[in-house]
């Protein structure tokens, strides 16, 4: 995480006026199952587009036309910065990734996501498959995860990293396509300890800062996300509560026999 940092640091000298900012619409997801699976298969697989699964969002920061919250659909072969879908020349098999430059970067890839399951969530587990589609020649690029519990969307609130998410290259020269479905590896690591109320908003997002060489094409692919609801205290059934009525009758009953016969005696 070093490298991250300082990366965000070389990003901050970046005066804001030569800075913008394309953002893609967020139409927030209501998470109304324990199980949610995301293959990113509806993305555009040819020319541009800013249409994403409901509850996703890519902002990019940058002073390029490319810079716009819209992603392209590629296959690895173009080393221009942007957000891509990517895949095979035709193929409906997509996955939701990025390549930031000199002038797109960083770019954020990831959702905001609310509590519909009407209990608090106590953990949350990731699981993904990490795509490259291009090898840059870069040692430092990867897509960093963070989530965060305040944000409204992906550019704003407060953030926490967690590095077992991170997606780092698998191949660091070339500067060429890849087959991304062939250099993949799947990765997995649970939030734990969260207090997630019902109604509550949680957001999640990959950064893809703009490295100190070329970029590698990297994205996600078949991501799932698996809850856990804290438990509540057990509500004794009727029939429990009207034993327990009557054992606290009786025992009072006792209580006040023994009282009058100045004897308390306790089996």
């Amino acid at each position: 995480m070093k490298i991250a940092t300082l990366l965000i640091a070389a990003t901050a000298l970046v005066p804001a006026a030569a800075s913008a900012t394309g953002t893609s619409p967020l139409a927030g997801w209501t998470l109304d199952s324990t199980n949610y699976v995301q293959d990113f298969d509806a993305l555009a697989a040819t020319g541009t587009s800013n249409v994403l699964p409901a509850g996703f969002q890519i902002v990019e920061i940058g002073d390029g036309s490319a810079a716009d919250g819209r992603y392209a659909a590629g296959n690895g072969s173009s080393n221009g910065g942007n957000a891509y879908s990517f895949g095979a020349n035709g193929s409906t098999d997509r996955a939701l990734g990025s390549l930031a430059s000199g002038s797109v970067g960083p770019v954020y890839l990831g959702g905001l996501f609310t509590n519909g399951l009407g209990a608090t969530i106590s953990d949350l587990a990731f699981a993904f498959t990490g795509e490259q589609w291009r090898a840059g020649n870069s040692s430092n690029d990867g897509l960093f995860f963070e989530y965060s519990l305040d944000a409204t969307a992906l550019d704003n609130g407060s953030w926490t990293a967690l590095g077992a998410l991170d997606f780092l290259p698998l191949v660091l020269s070339g500067n060429a396509a890849l087959d991304g479905d062939a250099n993949s590896t799947a990765i997995s690591a649970a939030l734990s300890g969260l207090s997630i109320e019902a109604g509550q908003s949680f957001a999640f997002r990959w950064v893809d800062y703009n490295s100190s060489a070329n970029d590698h094409g990297l994205a996600i692919d078949d991501l799932s996300i698996a809850t856990t609801l804290a438990q509540s205290p057990a509500v004794p059934e009727p029939a429990t509560w009207a034993m327990l009525t009557l054992g606290f009758g009786l025992m009072g009953g006792a209580l006040r026999a023994g009282k009058r016969s100045g004897r308390l005696t306790f089996a």
